[in-house]
């Protein structure tokens, strides 16, 4: 960038006039702000914690914390975020003094997560139990105490009557840790005494029973006197008949048996089973079993609609391909899908998309521009995109449960929504002041302007000479159709075409009725991946 004579003298002047509305500790301030963005913790915290002494401003403050827990201080660094978080916007407090206050509320409870515990409990209870962490006396051992991670820890413990015990320890960011205290007993001293165990009174004895009164036994009964047994008079024999003969008997004549006529030849039982003989076996002809017939293939469906995740991976090529800078950019969305089958092999698609062209501050110039003109630019547009599609299906088996597709597409975006930001930009690590210390350096380090040669001393960086004078925070860039007359800008896309060619992927059809798609594809803008699902209407 040239700057004419009057602007330079101009500018030097600026440079060597004193601050006039400067507080007590700005300087400080601002010179340690500026090493703390750029990475030198070591130089920020003396001017800082200086600055700090001076007077107290949020928006020091919290760089100050950071490079506390940079430098493994975070009992520091928490004890600052908790005492930001906890102010109220004051008189004076400017934009960047709310914003550090919104900040250290989320930083303190990010930073206490990290920050680790020690517990100390003991075996078993020690009279007069005294236990120092690093010299310091810990009144509740037992409750969680705090300590910077990766410092050796001294930890004491004495008892009376116990040896002194000493441990080293070191903690690991958010561990929380507990330790068990057992002392080793003096040689010779007494141990203490044991409280009486309390005995139980003595059972009452139990009365016993008074012995039973004896029954009275009766009396033995009296025999009573027998009569002598009478004698019975003989019994007088029978007199027996003699046995008289029987007349013998007469024979019985016999009937002749009768003689039966002939029976026909008996049928044999049409239940009982037949046994075949050799004879009778006659070879049967054999039967012929149709052959299966092969499955119809799946019936074809010719409407789907679909839906899913579209989207876009834009590399850091893209933007070297046009200048110096940029990044790999994400940017995610989703499409509506309408298909119709032409033919037997081939699908027309029509889509409706939705893309958030989302990237965080990037620098970013010109291929062939000096390094003051490098940006910081930055993006949160959305679009809808409206498309077409043709695609080509392979089956890989008969029942087409996979198939391949390969094909391209074409369509229109509109960004509805959001804008494109650039701020010219200049080397973080520079100091303001000193000019000899803006020299360029990692593009990566940059930071934004606030103003023309504001920090002092980045004329050469932050100007109004060049086609980005007014690139300062705020500035938003004009679309195509909006851009100023005769001057280099408008790079916002308004209304945008898009193709994609080749597109290739696989489809499964686990059932008749649904299908899932995997595809990838290249486009203009990048490399466009999708995954949907389709549903046969």
């Amino acid at each position: 960038m040239r700057l004419p004579i009057a602007s330079l003298f101009g500018l030097l002047a600026a440079l060597l006039a004193p601050p006039v509305f400067a507080g007590p500790g700005d300087k400080e301030a601002n010179q340690g702000m500026n090493a703390a963005r750029g990475g030198f913790c070591k130089r920020a915290i003396p001017l800082l914690e200086s600055a700090e002494s001076q007077r107290h401003r949020p928006s020091s403050a919290v760089p100050l914390a950071d490079c506390y827990v940079k430098q493994g201080e975070l009992l520091k660094a928490s004890e600052i975020y908790h005492k930001v978080a906890s102010e109220k916007k004051a008189p004076g407090y400017n934009g960047r003094d709310v914003a550090a206050i919104t900040s250290a509320k989320k930083k303190a409870a990010q930073l206490d997560a990290r920050i680790p515990t020690l517990v100390v409990t003991s075996a078993e209870p020690y009279e007069g139990l005294v236990v120092e962490i690093d010299g310091e006396v810990i009144s509740e051992p037992s409750a969680p105490h705090r300590f910077d991670p990766g410092k050796v820890l001294v930890i004491v413990a004495r008892a009376e009557g116990h040896e002194e015990a000493t441990q080293k320890i070191t903690l690991k960011e958010k561990q929380r840790r507990e330790i068990k205290l057992r002392l080793k007993p003096k040689p010779g001293a007494k141990k203490p005494p044991e409280k009486p165990v309390a005995k139980k009174p003595p059972e009452k004895p139990v009365a016993e029973k008074p012995p039973e009164k004896p029954v009275a036994k009766k009396p033995p009964e009296k025999p009573v006197a027998k009569k002598p047994p009478g004698k019975k008079p003989p019994e007088k024999p029978v007199a027996k008949k003699p046995p008289g003969k029987k007349p013998p008997e007469k024979p019985v004549a016999k009937k002749p048996p009768e003689k039966k006529p002939p029976r026909a030849a008996e049928k044999p039982a049409e239940d009982t089973p037949r046994v075949a003989t050799g004879a009778d076996e006659r070879p049967k002809p054999a039967v012929e079993m149709p052959e299966p017939t092969p499955p119809s293939p799946r019936r074809q469906r010719d409407v789907w609609l679909g839906a899913g995740f579209q989207g876009f991976f834009i590399p850091q090529l893209m933007f070297e391909l046009l200048g110096e800078g940029g990044r790999d950019v994400l940017v995610p969305g989703g499409d509506i899908s309408l298909s119709t089958r032409l033919g037997r092999r081939f699908d027309l698609v029509f889509s409706v998309a939705y893309a958030r062209f989302r990237m965080q501050e990037t620098p970013f110039k010109p291929k062939g521009h000096p390094d003051t003109d490098y940006e910081i630019v930055e993006s949160d547009l959305q679009a809808l995109q409206a498309g077409v599609r043709l695609v080509w299906n392979i089956p890989l088996d008969r029942d087409e449960l996979f198939a391949f597709r390969v094909g391209a597409g074409l369509g229109v975006g509109w960004t509805f929504m959001g804008d494109l930001y650039r701020t010219q930009a200049y080397p973080g690590d520079a100091v303001p002041g000193d000019p000899g210390s803006f020299v360029p350096g990692d593009p990566y380090r940059y930071v934004k302007c606030r103003g023309p040669n504001n920090p002092i001393g980045s004329f050469r960086y932050c100007n109004q000479l060049d086609y980005d004078a007014d690139h300062y925070p705020g500035y938003v860039e004009p679309s195509w159709f909006t851009r100023p007359k005769g001057r280099p800008q408008g790079l916002r896309p308004l209304v945008y075409p898009w193709l994609v060619l080749p597109e290739i992927g696989l489809a499964l059809r686990p059932w008749d009725r649904v299908a899932f798609d995997l595809r990838v594809g290249a486009s203009v803008t990048g490399v466009l991946g999708g995954l949907g699902i389709r549903f046969a209407l």
